[in-house]
């Protein structure tokens, strides 16, 4: 079978300001995990080249690894991100042989447009992988989860994943995949809000007017005596 590649370089320094070092040159810092979890390897790996690699090959690629003694193969067991610019900042590798099963994680892809989505509900992905046993040669890319014909209140579950050959599924398998729920309603009184709100703002207006209304009345009320003290003056004039 044809193997990825990528060069890498072994080394010795470690420390965040080494590896904040490498990141400002385009180079990655790496780790590679031998037959054991105390087995580990320090590499350093050029950014793009791995960018260019899980692009092309995808995240379960088997990698020849250049740059080290009899080039061991490997596969990514950890992509570390910036947690705000999302940029890659370390990679973990592990060592793989060709006749021993792994274990690793598999991405669920749904297809298709669900009916239940069309008619207004809404689609949950609430389980985006699955943890999977097998040769590494055997591994898949990803599980593809058809759910065209899902309507509302349907859901899928980790035991309606198409079977693959030589590949076992660790995941429960009642664990949910996707499930399509209702839209959701808005409560009673979020209906009813707007419209008190009218209404008082109505009643609000119509007791300004009035005691504009009877502001009025009363300033024509205090003018009246004046007018007619002036009227009888006019008329003894």
């Amino acid at each position: 079978m044809d193997f990825s590649e990528l060069t890498v370089e072994q080394r010795n320094d470690a420390g965040k300001g080494i590896a904040r070092r490498l990141r400002a040159e385009g180079r990655l810092p790496a780790v590679l995990y031998g037959d054991s979890k105390t087995t580990t390897t320090s590499l350093i790996i050029e950014a793009k080249a791995f960018s260019n690699l899980v692009h092309r090959d995808g995240t379960n690629a088997i990698i020849k690894l250049k740059g080290l003694d009899n080039s061991p193969t490997a596969m990514i067991k950890e992509i570390q991100r910036d947690p705000v610019k999302g940029k890659v900042i370390h990679v973990d590798l592990i060592k793989v042989a060709m006749d021993e099963a792994i274990e690793t994680n598999i991405a669920v892809e749904l297809i298709g447009e669900a009916q239940g989505v069309k008619e207004g509900g809404v689609l949950q992905h609430t389980l985006r992988e699955v943890h999977v046993k097998a040769l590494p040669t055997k591994i898949p890319e990803k599980y593809e989860l058809d759910v065209t014909e899902l309507v509302i209140g349907d859901s899928l579950k980790v035991l309606d994943l198409p079977s693959i050959q030589d590949v076992e599924i660790l995941s429960n398998p009642e664990d949910s995949i996707v499930t399509i729920v209702p839209p959701t309603e808005l409560k009673e009184e979020e209906l009813v809000a707007p419209e008190e709100e009218e209404a008082e703002a109505a009643e609000g207006e119509e007791e300004a007017g009035e005691e504009t209304g009877e502001a009025k009345e009363t300033d024509s009320a205090k003018d009246s005596p004046d007018k007619e003290k002036a009227e009888g003056e006019k008329e003894r004039a």
